[in-house]
């Protein structure tokens, strides 16, 4: 019963809420259509970020932060996430620590009034069946890099909905290179739980979001650079299992 009611509760403030901040929608849709200023992008990363918190609080998320990444406030870095769940998304913006936006997969942009929301934000909707218009989409994500927004990638490519990983892609993470960012490992454990593969509803839970110590692609080896999906994979995975430490992993 309590999850019914969480589950019904979540999709009317859900909506409610987008009807609310749909004004805002709207004018900072004209404000960018009109004169290209990117300086709406600020207060709607600020609005992304509530919205993310609501969404985790009606969803039952209890979240816990381990942050090792040793970040300056300003600095923008390539981050790279497993992917269990929709509340990824919400539970990154709510907790990131910054202003970021995603590479995500094209069908997010067919939802109503999140796609819009999350374009004005500097998401790109990665087109993988179009190779041409996934290279203009890639070099989009390191001008977004370079110009200080912070990007995160999933490079399972979509969700596992269980504790376990795919494999990572490898041409996700050369991005960084390009941009001349950093790269942050993150590990986002039980957010699958929120939101149970053949379960209709949302029972809440506890979850961790741990960012791993940053590390500089450019200072690595030929053969590092080659093996980079399957390393920052295994950093991941360091932090996916309780018995795990994050001092252990990274000792």
């Amino acid at each position: 019963m309590v999850t019914f009611l969480r589950t019904l509760f979540f999709f009317l403030v859900f909506w409610t809420h987008q009807l609310l901040i749909l004004p805002f929608l709207v004018y900072y849709s004209i404000r960018a259509d009109r004169t290209g200023d990117p300086g709406v992008r600020p207060p709607v990363c600020r609005i992304a970020h509530g919205w993310g918190r609501l969404i985790c609080r009606l969803g039952g998320a209890r979240v816990t932060v381990n942050d090792h990444a040793g970040l300056a406030p300003d600095e923008a870095v390539l981050f790279v996430s497993n992917h269990q769940s929709d509340f990824d998304i919400p539970v990154l913006l709510a907790f990131g620590g910054r202003d970021l936006a995603f590479v995500a997969k094209k069908e997010l942009e067919n939802i109503p009034l999140v796609s819009p929301w999350m374009k004005l934000m500097g998401c790109i909707f990665l087109d993988r069946e179009n190779r041409r218009k996934q290279v203009a989409q890639i070099k989009q994500t390191v001008e977004h890099l370079q110009s200080g927004l912070s990007m995160v990638v999933f490079p399972e490519g979509t969700r596992s909905r269980s504790p376990e990983m795919r494999p990572f892609a490898k041409g996700s993470l050369n991005i960084a290179e390009r941009a001349g960012v950093r790269i942050v490992p993150i590990t986002l454990r039980d957010t699958y739980a929120l939101n149970p593969k053949g379960v209709f509803g949302f029972p809440g839970g506890d979850v961790t979001l741990t960012l791993h110590p940053a590390l500089d692609p450019t200072t690595l080896s030929k053969d590092e650079k080659s093996d980079l999906h399957n390393a920052v994979q295994a950093v991941v995975a360091s932090a996916l299992h309780p018995a795990s430490t994050i001092e252990d992993a990274h000792a």
